[in-house]
């Protein structure tokens, strides 16, 4: 799809109108001699949006049919010519028997939302598990399990040694740490292998580190760390037991030890990519006598997409599939963007499918956040080549895996940790068994790479609220020195503080390297306090004790692209924090919403 321009508005819009009202004889009429199928309004509503308010079962099953519009094309808002359909019920019987299957046994991706970047998928029996980037927050590398691929529970995480992650991970600038983890399993023991990536003074920038347990959930072992340049690593074990480690550029294999503590060989590539740009996060998979190694190319941007070769011999030389990008969203509207790094995953069925990550915008450059995790499901051509959906790109709804299973709506679960940036320290925070959290101040406010005295979450979408009330511990007050609060938090460069001083109510932003602005109303802080804050895409609502503060409108620090500094690969945060020396509890009032 695409906008419409000033040279198509006016058509559009007529058009648009005919169809709402219902008028097919007006819009064929337009289609025929000035609109364009493919042109959308600005909130990337199409044609088929507007004819389904229209009511004219004849008139959406022109545009379906004869026009190849797409009853699951989502707009900005997620919303498809489908959702607006409910309660019609002939219009729902059509795009069911279109589409082929029902909006209650369908799935809407990202099946991950928030920040769940760079996923690695495994099966073993009737078990998923998928590993995410989790960059420099602690505890480290989340472990999630499905029991059908679409509802993700966190159940453990690769990385919780504290002293391990303040060696490692302690003096870390925002957004390096660990990249694209790698999830395996063999022969009764499972392995995550991830990138640790260094400061840019470090004697090596990029690292590759390797666990293992004998659980999914863990307890993993103390990390091994190699010494040796790249990004994305991937663990395959071949038929003879030998084992292999790839990394990029490209796909660059070197053999390992059965155990990954011990680099046997030097990387050596074997296939290059399909584009010959920014070719990365190599997975290889052994199917039928051929080998087929997945790469991420184009940059993690627009261009981002997921190419595949084979050969009947591990190092190659590997075939270009003819069928490549096997995905890459190339609608400039689609409201799901970035599509790349995947790593495929075999149903007990025999079915496949592919775990990918993606971006969603504000406005179409705004990325809150951070990249998500999409799923679609992967077909293979009678000359033996893997296409995910079709080559339709990503889809905004699909058919369940496993319809039979319960259907549950797609949310961040309440089974993700509270995080700390680089390392926990149980001094300073820690959660309650009522689900109270409670941080003593260190004395480091938030732009300054010490300061272990706050607890965040992944913004779980563009619309959210939290509420928490904040108040001295139980055993009695004292006096109160600090600044604290709740915070909206991406890394240490940007961040927003909603807290209380002993004198007053303020909200304030950090951007780069000072405060840009702050608000502030007189109070005196004797506890218990209440703050919530409302989300709508860029707008920000802050109450204080149930009134209402401010709000603005213009947020756009809190994301990759609100400001060029270092590696902004994160995503939106909330939590809350203490800047000073007291300690202070918080109640979470509800879930997040």
């Amino acid at each position: 799809m695409n906008l419409y321009t000033s040279k198509t508005e006016a058509a559009a819009k007529r058009t648009f109108d005919a169809a709402q009202r219902g008028d097919k004889e007006a819009v064929l009429r337009l289609i025929d001699h000035s609109f364009n199928i493919e042109d959308c309004d600005r909130d990337g509503n199409s044609l088929l949006h507007y004819a389904v308010k229209g009511k004219n079962l004849d008139l959406v099953a022109f545009l379906v049919e004869t026009c190849g519009m797409d009853p699951a094309w989502a707009n900005q808002a997620m919303v498809t010519p489908w959702d607006l359909a409910k309660g019609n019920a002939p219009l729902e019987e059509y795009f069911q028997s279109v589409c082929g299957f029902s909006r209650k046994h369908c799935y809407r991706n990202p099946v991950c939302r928030g920040m769940h970047p760079d996923p690695s998928i495994l099966r073993v029996g009737d078990d998923y598990y998928m590993v995410n980037s989790s960059f420099l927050y602690f505890p480290s590398i989340p472990i999630s399990h499905s029991k059908d691929l679409v509802h993700w529970n966190v159940i453990g995480y690769g990385v919780t040694d504290r002293t391990w992650a303040e060696e490692f991970l302690g003096g870390l600038e925002g957004g390096r740490g660990f990249w694209a983890p790698d999830i395996s399993y063999d022969r009764g023991r499972f392995y995550i292998c991830a990138t640790l990536r260094n400061n840019d003074d470090a004697p090596y920038i990029q690292t590759q580190m390797v666990t293992s347990a004998s659980k999914p959930e863990g307890p993993y072992d103390t990390p091994v760390i190699h010494n040796v340049l790249g990004i994305d690593p991937s663990i395959f074990t071949d038929d003879d037991g030998k084992r292999y480690m790839l990394i990029n550029r490209g796909a660059r294999i070197m053999e390992i030890s059965e155990d990954g503590k011990k680099i046997l060989s030097k990387p050596s590539l074997i296939w290059y990519g399909h584009s010959g740009h920014a070719p990365e996060g190599p997975h290889i998979l052994k199917k039928d006598g051929w080998y087929y190694c997945f790469l991420a190319e184009g940059g993690t941007g627009k261009g981002h997409m997921i190419s595949v070769a084979r050969s009947k011999s591990l190092l190659g030389p590997y075939e270009n599939c003819p069928y490549n990008p096997i995905m890459h969203q190339k609608d400039e509207m689609g409201v799901i963007q970035c599509c790349g790094h995947g790593k495929p995953v075999q149903t007990p069925d025999g079915r496949w499918f592919m775990a990918y990550l993606c971006s969603r915008f504000i406005d179409h450059q705004w990325g809150m956040l951070g990249r998500e995790t999409c799923l679609d499901e992967v077909t293979w051509t009678a000359d033996g080549w893997p296409v995910i959906n079709k080559g339709k790109g990503p889809s905004y709804m699909a058919a369940l895996p496993f319809p039979d299973m319960e259907r549950r709506e797609c949310e961040i679960p309440d089974s993700e940790a509270w995080l700390s940036p680089r390392t926990k320290d149980p001094e300073l925070v820690g959660e309650d068994r009522d689900g109270t959290l409670w941080i003593k101040g260190d004395g480091q406010d938030l732009n300054q790479r010490e300061c272990r005295s706050l607890l965040v979450k992944c913004q779980p979408d563009f619309q959210f609220s939290m509420e928490f009330e904040m108040s001295f511990p139980d055993e009695g007050k004292e006096e109160f020195t600090s600044d604290a609060g709740v915070t909206l938090y991406y890394d240490e460069n940007t961040y927003i503080k909603f807290g209380v001083t002993e004198a007053f109510v303020f909200v304030s932003e950090y951007v780069d390297d000072t405060y840009v602005r702050t608000e502030t109303s007189p109070f005196r802080f004797h506890g218990p306090v209440t703050f919530r804050v409302e989300t709508d895409g860029l707008v920000r609502t802050f109450f204080f004790n149930n009134m209402l503060l401010w709000q603005w409108t213009d947020v756009t620090s809190i994301c990759s692209e609100g400001l060029s500094k270092g590696k902004r690969f994160t995503g939106a945060m909330y939590g809350v924090y203490v800047n000073g020396k007291n300690l202070l509890r918080w109640r979470q009032h509800g879930n997040v919403q």
